[in-house]
């Protein structure tokens, strides 16, 4: 098998940059996890191509070394995962792949308490758009034009003026995808300053943002926001506080309702106890009415969580951290009464997700594009975790408008024929302690995608998932699992595998 070729010099930039990173901030480290390993799977399946027509059912075999750092604590901290995939496919060589896979986020206390500098990377193949294809995520997924890679560094100083505090910030990202031709540059500058109780029952606070994006190939037009809001805290309780917002915005997306305006809104704070966070507000923005209303409760044995924003948002802020996918986090949570370590709770959180279908370990956002668009986001879950066994729930619902027009867009994104997109999803997912080595998973999810404007497109997916792992010893796994998923619309197949896995850390 050869590895397939790439464009040069794309990823192995952006991978030398991740490595060199987290390799200094574990050279820093006093403390750091090394775990190589090895991970295998070998999958039937009686549709490898995921296709209506030309059905071929084989054999898909995958051997991915690879290696883990991890640092939890101290002035460096983070996690990076590292492995080489290989795929061969024994019904078509076509769809061999070798490719490198990558995730890592992590923060350095350069400077004590003044200066710190976050770093997340990732590198996946995960198929970019809702109306074609598999899902998001499938591990299966080995396209060379599904790749898509993103880097972000943020150095960002933390200052302190008596009662006071400030921060002074610039964040860099990149992404870069196989099939966005335009690849985006962002460089986004942020100043804040403020004290909310700096009169008592009174506070302030001020706050400055300027992104600047730019996209690479000839033509593609650069665009800037400029943010500017000033607050005064109102604090009624030492657990209640009010927010009264006003500020100014600007930005050149071609917002149909202006590219300019004040911001006039409020908000409000509400932590009743240590476990429960409770945060809204409400502003009237240049695109309409903005909001962002965030409830947290956790206990014990469960966790629980509501969110529901309007905002301008991009794939470069969605893909930054899989702790923002509420399935991953609702399970993450929930291990947090058996497995108090966080980045060997991180370990098995992965873990558990890769068994119920999600891949790499977490659904993340579903859409990948080039493009800026007014969110509106719906998202509540759940879970529930008992002496053997754990329960999640989650729903979310999107609806994303572009902003500006599609000659930046490369064809295959999904905004360059569509300007709104919306998507329902909904997973239910059971993790049953058989023994203490054994597990039995179980996981069901629906989802619903429509695409309006210029052409319209459907796509509903249902996919089941039924699996068994168990421990052959400290640093051992195995597992079996089965898995049924249909695709209705615009895709349209069906789809059923059975795959057998075996693991080994070092």
């Amino acid at each position: 098998m050869q590895p397939e070729r790439h464009r040069p010099g794309g990823h192995l930039r952006l991978l030398a940059a991740a490595v060199m990173a987290f390799s200094a901030a574990a050279a820093a480290a006093q403390q750091v996890r090394i775990d190589p390993h090895v991970q295998t799977r070998l999958t039937w399946t009686d549709n490898a191509a995921a296709a209506s027509r030309d059905i071929g059912s084989g054999w898909i075999a995958e051997v991915s070394p690879g290696v883990s750092i991890a640092r939890d604590g101290g002035r460096v901290s983070g996690r990076m995962d590292l492995s080489l995939r290989n795929l061969v496919d024994s019904a078509d060589s076509d769809r061999n792949a070798s490719y490198l896979a990558m995730r890592g986020r992590g923060q350095i206390e350069a400077v004590e308490d003044l200066l710190f500098v976050d770093v997340d990377a990732s590198i996946s193949r995960d198929n970019p758009s809702l109306f074609g294809g598999r899902s998001r995520d499938d591990y299966l997924s080995a396209s060379r034009s599904n790749q898509v890679r993103s880097l972000g560094i943020a150095p960002r100083l933390q200052l302190r003026f008596g009662d006071t505090a400030g921060v002074l910030s610039y964040q860099a990202r990149w992404l870069d995808s196989e099939r966005a031709t335009n690849d985006q540059r962002l460089g986004q500058w942020s100043a804040s300053l403020g004290n909310a109780t700096a009169f008592g029952v009174f506070g302030w606070g001020v706050n400055y943002q300027r992104s600047d994006t730019a996209y690479g190939g000839s033509g593609s037009p650069d665009v800037t926001q400029e943010v500017a809001r000033a607050t005064l805290f109102i604090n009624v309780t030492p657990q209640f506080r009010l927010r009264a917002i006003g500020g100014r915005e600007e930005n050149d997306y071609a917002v149909r309702r202006g590219e300019r305006g004040t911001i006039v809104g409020g908000g409000f704070d509400w932590n009743p106890s240590p476990r429960t966070q409770v945060a809204g507000s409400t502003e009237k923005r240049i695109f309409g009415r903005g909001h962002d209303l965030r409830i947290n409760h956790r206990r014990a044995r469960s966790a629980w969580e509501l969110g529901w924003s309007r905002d301008i948002s991009s794939s470069l802020q969605n893909l930054a951290s899989i702790y923002d996918d509420p399935v991953f986090r609702l399970f993450y949570e929930a291990l947090a009464a058996s497995e108090p370590d966080p980045v060997e709770r991180e370990r098995l959180t992965r873990e558990l997700l890769q068994t119920l279908g999600y891949g790499s370990g977490g659904l993340r956002d579903s859409v990948v594009s080039t493009s800026y668009f007014v969110d509106r986001r719906l998202r509540a879950g759940f879970s529930l975790i008992g002496a053997r066994n754990v329960l999640s729930f989650s729903f979310t619902r999107s609806d994303r408008e572009r902003l500006g027009t599609v000659s930046f867009i490369n064809a295959l994104d999904d905004f360059s024929q569509y300007e709104r997109v919306r998507e329902r999803s909904a997973a239910v997912t059971f993790n049953h302690r058989l023994s203490p080595n054994s597990s039995l998973n179980v996981s069901a999810s629906r989802s619903h995608a429509s695409g309006r404007g210029g052409g319209d497109a459907e796509t509903r997916r249902t996919l089941y998932s039924l699996g068994l792992t168990t421990s052959l010893g400290p640093q051992t796994s195995a597992g079996l699992s089965y898995r049924r998923q249909i695709s209705r619309g615009s895709s349209e197949f069906t789809e059923n595998a059975l795959s057998a896995t075996f693991g080994m850390r070092f």
